[in-house]
């Protein structure tokens, strides 16, 4: 089965729980997950500030470099997620994409410029799995490390038994399904 036609049902219809809210929240990012046949897609939502450390275009040189830098360590999936050694998941592809949204009436975070409007960052990594029935479990602990703003990440996804959910805080960063 191609998974990208049941990408493109699912996780606009889980982003859109999320962005339903209006909330803009620093600290908080929600991790979409699809594991379909041999293919595993998660989507990385979160402000970009929790990525970037800013959320405005670069301005400086300095602050272009710093923006650079914090992409490619987010592309770098290895380093943030840890999957079952056994099921064999090779990465695939991973991109970004910068959404940025003007409205301020819910922003969640006291010390923010509002001369700027919220930027928020989609991570999508997708890997093929050559024993996907062994990926049962996912560990973000290095998101957490790589990125130390995040306090939670919400978990929801579908896997070939069901539904999953979970809340990742940096002390319970994995789930198992």
């Amino acid at each position: 089965m191609n998974l990208k036609p049941l990408l493109f049902v699912l996780l606009p219809a889980t982003l859109s729980a999320h962005a339903q809210h209006g909330v803009h929240e620093h600290g908080f990012g929600q991790l979409n997950l699809v594991l379909s046949q041999q293919q595993l897609v998660l989507e990385l939502h979160s402000p970009a500030a929790d990525i970037v450390g800013f959320e405005h275009n670069p301005a400086t040189g300095e602050e272009q470099a710093a923006y650079d830098q914090a992409l490619q360590k987010a592309q770098h999936a290895a380093a943030l997620f840890t999957l079952p050694a056994s099921a064999g998941c090779e990465l695939q592809q991973t991109r970004h994409i910068e959404q940025e949204d003007h409205e301020h009436g819910e922003h969640q975070h006291e010390e923010h410029d509002h001369e700027h409007g919220h930027t928020d960052i989609q991570l999508h990594y997708s890997w093929q799995c050559s024993q996907p029935d062994a990926l049962n479990a996912l560990d973000a602990s290095g998101l957490f490390t790589q990125f130390p703003s995040f306090h939670r990440i919400e978990l929801q996804g579908i896997v070939p038994a069901g539904q999953i959910a979970a809340t990742l805080t940096a002390q319970q960063p994995g789930a198992s399904w």
